[in-house]
């Protein structure tokens, strides 16, 4: 530790972004000046400037001021002058917090545009200034959130261009296709309905050697590639697979902070993202977009010899839910069976029944219904119309119906409770139930009742949900314009048509003209994308 006459004055700067806002008198060269002028005309000849330039008050681990307090804790400073309270920060707790510590090193504080020095002592003013500093500081945060909000709704999110787009005149608010790289995000789409990967895309790139987005931006922004990483990595394909801007959308407000305090990002809930229909030209188009969303959440596997088919994460078992999978290769038959079933124990498959049906013919009934489907639309789009209205309101009135039965059946349990434990208070308190009988019962009535609540509201949603639901029979003509001459089940055809199909366990019956054998009937339904199922009989 130095003497007394060997320790030196700190000199402390700092200027935030919103600093910079009020012009000069707060930069980083006018402190320097005004605190060494300060210094020399006060006999504080030996000192040192700390300096922290663009990094707000309420964040606390500066480099600069990080060093400060290394010299104050070793015992080398005497003195600490700053321009004002709020360059040390400007939250209240941190900022007592670094006083005591001042203190508990014997380090004379100076604010010297507040008139504070410790060394006429306790000044309950700086307490005041510091809540002040604070304050200021959360005001300033609650107005540019709004700001924020506001440029959002506008349609201004100041962001740079996803991969895809370019600025106009450098206007991050503009978008206008950049084609070298949208024909990139076009042939993602395409092959990801088409069945590859993100992996198996961004390794044909790599060897293609693409430009990956950000080696394209730095390119036209004149910058030097040589140091970054030219790899196509599977999540920035999946980004680009996943991000609504490709149909013309402007998703902001996505991400927030806890407070101006604490700065770790977090998810607002979806309900509260600010979107912009038609912000920018389109890419993509909706129907394609939705198709690989549905890919993606129901991703293909490749079966035990390596093999993705053409139906592979389309089918599911009607019992259980579970996808069906390819369980058996021979050279003549491959079939689909349930999961579930495939993946229980060897001697006691009781979770679910195997459910199985042969690939060849799922996928014959598959294309069957597309080329069925298909060529009724074309033919036919008035009676078409008619029967997808017909089919999507008899479904949801099905549906409606149970769910309503589902509610009555739980208000009246609801209510049933209700009396149940008014009737229990009323035994306790005449002592015809002990207390802890009482409060057993009631807990489990309780209990039973809250489940009850929470399933009602989900059923009333679910009920709303469905008498909203409509079939989008436009979305599903555009994608019948564009496919001709369907010959053939290809993984393309089969996730641009199909949204899934739904396996039910065979039946078996006696076959009275082969007394021996018995007769084998099992109901399959295909949903389609945007209409649901379809029987044009």
């Amino acid at each position: 530790m130095l003497t007394q006459t060997e320790k030196f004055t700190a000199l402390y700067c700092r200027l935030s972004r919103d600093d910079e806002l009020q012009g000069d008198s707060n930069s980083i060269i006018h402190q320097k000046e005004m605190l060494s002028k300060y210094a020399k005309e006060r006999g504080f000849e030996n000192f040192r400037f700390f300096v922290d330039d663009g990094i707000t008050g309420t964040v606390f681990n500066r480099p600069g001021l990080n060093a400060m307090l290394e010299e104050v804790k070793a015992g080398n400073v005497s003195t600490v002058i700053v321009k004002d309270q709020s360059r040390i920060g400007r939250d209240v707790l941190e900022v007592g917090l670094m006083k005591r510590t001042f203190e508990e090193n014997d380090v004379r504080f100076i604010a010297a545009n507040d008139n504070l020095d410790t060394a006429n002592g306790f000044d309950i003013m700086s307490i005041f200034r510091d809540v002040l500093n604070e304050w200021y500081v959360a005001d300033t945060s609650k107005k540019i959130r709004a700001v924020k909000r506001s440029n959002a709704l506008e349609g201004k999110c100041g962001n740079r261009p996803p991969y895809g787009y370019r600025a106009v005149d450098g206007d991050n608010n503009i978008w206008e296709i950049d084609e070298d790289a949208a024909e990139r995000v076009r042939e993602i789409f395409r092959r990801i309905i088409a069945g590859d990967g993100p992996h198996i895309i961004g390794k044909d790139f790599d060897r293609r050697g693409l430009d990956t987005p950000m080696i394209h931006y730095r390119k036209h922004k004149g910058f030097s590639d040589s140091k970054k990483d030219t790899t196509w990595f599977t999540f920035t394909i999946s980004r680009i697979a996943e991000n609504p801007a490709y149909i013309g959308q402007l998703v902001s407000q996505k991400y927030t902070t806890p407070s101006y305090k604490n700065h770790k990002h977090l998810v607002r809930p979806e309900g509260e993202w600010v979107i912009v229909e038609n912000h920018h030209e389109p890419i993509i188009d909706v129907e394609t977009f939705n198709t690989v969303q549905r890919l993606r959440a129901n991703r293909r596997r490749p079966n035990v010899v390596g093999e993705c088919t053409a139906l592979s994460g389309l089918l599911f078992c009607a019992d259980c839910n579970s996808k069906m999978s390819i369980s058996c290769n021979t050279a003549k038959y491959q079939y689909y069976v349930c999961k579930l079933y495939r993946n229980s124990n060897k001697h006691y498959r009781n979770d679910c029944t195997r459910h199985g049906i042969r690939r060849e013919d799922m996928e014959q009934l598959a294309l069957e219904k597309i080329i069925e489907t298909v060529k009724f639309a074309r033919g036919n789009k008035a009676k078409f119309a008619e029967l997808i209205h017909k089919a999507t309101s008899k479904d949801n009135e099905k549906a409606i119906k149970s769910k309503t039965s589902e509610l009555a059946k739980a208000d009246r349990r609801i209510a049933e409770l209700d009396r149940i434990i008014q009737k229990l208070y009323e035994d306790n308190v005449s002592g015809k139930l002990s207390d802890e009988r009482f409060a057993k019962m009631l807990g489990d009535f309780e209990e039973e009742q809250k489940e009850l609540i929470s399933g009602s509201e989900s059923l009333r949603t679910e009920v709303a949900e469905i008498r909203s639901k409509t079939a989008d029979l436009q979305s599903f003509m555009n994608i019948v314009e564009r496919c001709t001459d369907i010959t053939e089940l290809t993984a393309d055809i089969a996730r641009t048509f199909i949204e899934r199909i739904v396996v039910h366990e065979a039946e078996y019956a006696p076959n009275p003209k082969r007394k021996k054998h018995q007769s084998r009937s099992q109901e399959v339904q295909i949903f389609l994308n945007f209409i649901g199922e379809f029987d044009p009989d």
